[in-house]
């Protein structure tokens, strides 16, 4: 005789998500595939019950079983036994999943462009050779500069010795009859022992060849000459100057002090002294 079984059913009172959450793994802790099914069936009841009448939306009782279910939540053994979480069942009640750790950035690396450093390189020896290029030409220009200006200091300098001794030199009297011009003439022909000729005179040569330029014949040494002239005591200008005793130079008197003559090899005819005293003086 067949027994009645009465029906089981559940007890009265208010349904919990979470405790229909631990039911459902306490049953079901199988491998992963299970455990991935599980969570998507506990997650579709969380988002259906979420909803219903036993607790409303934004109720303090509703945030209450959202935080108890995230705090129990079962972890999932996944593939190659790694752990599982479910986070669409947990975001879909409010709950957001930790940010990942970050990560320290890698510092970039510089690379040098060998072409790069090379061209710069030649750029910066080429501005360097420039300017010591630069240098060397302002220094060169400096250097011209100043031998320019000492060329034209010395210049200046023998202008103006030679000035000042053309205007020491005494002018020639009108009463010398030409001598002393025709024996300026000569001025700057060098002395030749025995010379008689423009191209180079001794005393006594420079002497008979003025003499004659004028048209006065007179006698070819210095002692002849001596001989032949008158003597005078105030010589004027144009007459001659004897030196020594037998005779052994003579010249043409200018001013006193001053005669015009061919002095000694080396030195040329012009302006020169009367450094001793004469041994007389003649007029022609």
């Amino acid at each position: 005789m067949a027994q009645n079984v009465p029906g089981r059913h559940r007890a009265p009172g208010r349904f919990s998500a979470m405790s229909e959450l631990k039911t459902i793994a306490k049953e079901t802790a199988q491998p992963a595939v299970k455990g991935a099914a599980i969570v998507a069936a506990s997650g579709g009841l969380v988002a259906s019950f979420a909803g219903t009448a036993n607790a409303a939306e934004g109720s303090p009782a509703a945030a209450a079983d959202a935080a108890a279910a995230a705090s129990t939540a079962p972890a999932v053994v996944g593939p190659q036994g790694s752990s599982l979480q479910a986070p669409t069942a947990l975001s879909s009640i409010g709950f957001v999943a930790k940010p990942a750790s970050k990560t320290t950035a890698a510092k970039p690396r510089v690379i040098k462009d060998v072409k790069v450093e090379t061209a710069r390189k030649e750029a910066k020896e080429a501005e360097e050779r420039e300017e010591r290029e630069a240098a060397e030409a302002r220094a060169a220009e400096r250097s011209q500069t100043t031998a320019r200006a000492s060329r034209t200091s010395t210049r200046t300098a023998t202008s103006t010795r030679t000035s000042t001794t053309k205007r020491t030199a005494p002018d020639p009297a009108p009463s010398a009859s030409g001598i002393v011009g025709i024996a300026r003439s000569m001025f700057g022909v060098p002395y030749v022992y025995g010379g008689r000729t423009p191209n180079g005179f001794d005393c006594s040569g420079l002497t008979s060849y003025v003499y004659r330029q004028a048209g006065i014949s007179i006698p070819r040494t210095a002692s002849a000459q001596k001989a032949a002239a008158t003597p005078v005591s105030s010589p004027r200008p144009g007459d001659l100057v004897f030196f020594g005793y037998p005779v052994y130079h003579v010249g043409i008197y200018v001013s006193p002090g001053t005669m015009i003559d061919a002095q000694r090899p080396g030195t040329t005819i012009g302006y020169h002294s009367i450094w001793t005293k004469p041994s007389g003086y003649g007029r022609f």
